[in-house]
């Protein structure tokens, strides 16, 4: 017996085929995304939302190891001699919360289904570059072959009188 119906050609099971093909594809990404929230949901302890709190400079030095080889492989792929990163980079929050970053977008390039992944990667990672380079010779000025401590703004005379100030005005209130 023949399934075909007379006069009809494949024309509609070929547009049918290819509505389930999209609905497919829908499906998937939508799970994907439910499943890239439920990860973002579990790796992110270290926000700054109620219950959550950066890491300690103890949890960062932790992961301070893999991150290093990782830089040491960055570095030998795209920066030349004394170039953007100083070798005590380590040492200095930003940079290392920046490399973090950079580093988690890289893994995620990996498993991106976006055909610019790349290129969109590399666009962050020239970004990144800059403000690392921008914060360590603007802030304590660090070279290739010396390292200058930070001092965090927070232990800055201007900041703790007007971290006090404000302080008083939430408590007095509105003049």
């Amino acid at each position: 017996m023949d399934d075909e119906t007379p006069g009809v050609g494949p024309g509609p099971l070929v547009d049918r085929i290819e509505g389930l093909e999209a609905l497919v594809a829908q499906l998937r990404r939508e799970l994907k995304r439910k499943s890239d929230t439920q990860k973002l949901k579990q790796d992110d302890k270290y926000a700054t939302d109620e219950g959550r709190r950066w890491p300690s400079r103890e949890e960062q030095r932790a992961g301070l190891g893999s991150l290093a080889k990782w830089v040491d492989e960055l570095q030998m792929q795209y920066a030349a001699a004394g170039d953007w990163l100083v070798p005590c980079w380590w040492q200095h929050g930003l940079a290392v919360n920046e490399l973090i970053a950079l580093r988690t977008a890289w893994l995620g390039v990996k498993t991106s289904d976006e055909p610019n992944a790349a290129l969109d990667w590399h666009e962050a990672a020239e970004k990144c570059r800059m403000r690392i380079r921008q914060s360590i010779g603007d802030g304590p000025g660090c070279t290739p072959v010396e390292h200058y401590s930070e001092r965090p703004v927070t232990e800055d005379h201007r900041w703790i009188e007007e971290r006090e100030l404000l302080g008083n005005q939430l408590t007095e209130g509105p003049k």
